[in-house]
């Protein structure tokens, strides 16, 4: 059986053979600024290193159309077409931040409840970090809402980094 290390400033799981595995990094993203800006971190903080073992993946969860009966479907079709085209601009936007870094990217579109969806693609993708924005939802809208970050962390299969966002300075 193989022996795994991990030294906690290097970004790669070495194995005793010496070869490096991997680092498996997923950011999930929406069309917030605050998404980005731990996207701009991710690629700032985490992969500084730029090692050729790290794969990063941007995910963009789109909400569930609701299946309800309308008169004339062309409505719902527009609006699924529309969804998707706003899914597409964002991750075309977070590949485009990856590309000026110097990132290999994949990305990655997935439709539901994304705090469910983000947790599944972790677990079939055998992600080994999770990285998402904190919008800072005060406690009411959070406990009404439900705070995707806050289900990741509990429920995700690897660690998950939640990056809240500086406070600006007032001048």
């Amino acid at each position: 059986m193989e022996e795994t290390r991990v030294s906690g400033k290097e970004a790669a799981v070495e194995m005793d053979t010496g070869e490096e595995k991997q680092m498996n990094v997923m950011v999930a993203i929406d069309e917030s600024e605050d998404s980005f800006n731990s996207l701009q971190w991710t690629l700032d903080t985490v992969l500084k290193a730029k090692r050729p073992c790290q794969v990063l993946t941007v995910v963009h969860v789109m909400e569930a159309m609701p299946r309800y009966a309308y008169p004339g479907g062309c409505v719902v079709e527009t609006a699924s077409i529309a969804q998707e085209e706003n899914a597409t601009r964002i991750l075309s936007r977070a590949y485009e931040l990856c590309k000026e870094n110097s990132v290999n990217t994949k990305t990655l579109i997935l439709e539901g409840d994304p705090k469910d969806k983000i947790c599944s693609a972790v677990e079939e993708m055998k992600v080994n970090l999770l990285i998402v924005g904190s919008r800072g939802l005060g406690q009411i809208k959070r406990a009404l809402m439900g705070s995707v970050s806050d289900y990741c962390a509990h429920h995700a299969k690897c660690p998950v980094l939640i990056v809240r966002q500086p406070k600006m300075k007032a001048n």
